[in-house]
């Protein structure tokens, strides 16, 4: 799960909106853990702000990963990140064969 802790909610905003490598990298991880031990939800993400002891958790259900995934394979494709694109595909691949098996 990644951490991130924000002053202003701008600045959330703007680490989430557009196709950030490090989201990118951050939801990929996530759902290769989960998928790793068959969990039913990957843990993606816990937000804080400033000083704020309350941390938002967010989770992405596995009826919701192959998208994700095919998304971060987009991503790495337009950005020429061909070794991360191959660990993708690959996680894409065994995460298809997993929902068929079900």
């Amino acid at each position: 799960m990644k951490h991130f802790n924000f002053e202003h909610p701008e600045q959330f905003e703007k680490v989430f909106r557009g196709e950030s490598r490090e989201i990118t990298d951050a939801i990929v991880e996530s759902i290769h853990d989960a998928f790793q031990f068959q969990k039913d939800s990957a843990d993606m993400f816990s937000i804080t702000f400033g000083e704020d002891d309350l941390a938002y958790e967010i989770t992405l259900p596995k009826t919701q990963w192959e998208q994700a995934v095919q998304k971060c394979l987009d991503n790495y494709h337009e950005w020429g990140c061909a070794d991360q694109a191959i660990d993708t595909y690959l996680l894409l691949k065994n995460i298809k064969e997993w929902e068929e098996t079900k």
